[in-house]
């Protein structure tokens, strides 16, 4: 039962369509998420659960060869895609063997714990030159790309009929990604806007509030919007690897990225906001966060 200290914010910016009692795994979208690495496969096993309690028919983790048991132990529902490494990491051999896997996705999620060596560049590029399956990019995934510089290369921006890209960084990945230093949160959300409106993506730059700046497909104007849920409880290890994970799953169930977004951002900070009710103001983790979105998710109908 969700306290009545959580009921802030109760109302989502929009909600899913009510489900149909012919629907069935197909219809809730197949999505997967790729990331990990020896020592940091909690953060992908977080993005792929959360995928699962937000209501995604099929997920999968796609994640380098020694991690897959530690990742598949986490949750007896989730799939696990084991892929070539080199000391704990993706190895460059790991793209060519992934890529046939991108085509069966309604969506896919990239980045958390998936460090930024050469396997990792390989498969964020990749995912990059393919346009049709929508990408979530966060953590080393935005790493990858500031460290390459790609932001400023021509290939990529999207062009108006290719698949969504949402980038979901925190202040300190928006400052490589940028150089606007994280201390200005004025100047970093100008910066996401300027690149919001080159390369038509959605970025949500993660923070208290979280806000969010993309061109809106109903309107075909950039647009930006505040979340009001969320609390600091929730600055804690992790819960950035959730939201990656609520907003994939979103979109591989068919939401525009705008939309993905805005609901994604809302329902990760009600879960939050009812993990630091029920559990603790200070104490709470990922995992609480991460278990209560199941608690929550039918807010979302």
């Amino acid at each position: 039962m969700v306290s009545s200290r959580a009921s802030k914010s109760a109302v989502p910016p929009l909600r899913l369509p009510a489900r149909q009692s012919d629907d069935h795994k197909g219809t809730f979208g197949r999505v997967l998420l790729i990331g990990g690495s020896r020592g940091m496969a909690g953060s992908i096993s977080l993005s792929s659960i959360a995928a699962l309690h937000c209501g995604s028919g099929l997920v999968a983790a796609a994640v380098p060869d020694s991690t897959l048991e530690t990742v598949a132990g986490f949750h007896p529902a989730l799939m696990t895609m084991p892929f070539p490494e080199e000391a704990g990491r993706f190895s460059t051999a790991a793209w060519p063997l992934l890529r046939p896997e991108i085509e069966k996705q309604d969506a896919v999620g990239v980045g958390p714990g998936m460090t930024t060596g050469a396997g990792s560049v390989a498969i964020v590029e990749g995912l990059l030159r393919q346009r049709e399956t929508p990408l979530v990019i966060d953590a080393d995934a935005i790493n990858v790309i500031a460290e390459q510089g790609w932001l400023n290369d021509e290939w990529f921006a999207r062009r108006e009929r290719d698949a969504a890209i949402v980038l979901t960084p925190h202040p300190g990945e928006l400052a490589r990604l940028t150089g606007v230093s994280a201390k200005d949160g004025d100047g970093q959300f100008a910066a996401a806007q300027e690149i919001a409106t080159r390369c038509r993506v959605t970025i949500v730059v993660k923070g208290g509030p979280t806000r969010l700046t993309g061109v809106d497909p109903k309107t075909g104007i950039l647009s930006n919007h505040v979340n009001d849920t969320g609390n600091p409880a929730m600055a804690t290890a992790g819960c950035g690897d959730v939201l990656t994970g609520v907003i994939t799953s979103l979109l591989g169930q068919g939401l525009n990225a705008w939309d993905a977004s805005r609901l994604g951002v809302w329902i990760h900070g009600r879960a939050g906001d009812v993990a630091e009710a029920e559990i603790s103001a200070i104490g709470m983790t990922a995992r609480h966060l991460v278990e209560t979105l199941a608690l929550v998710a039918d807010e979302m109908l």
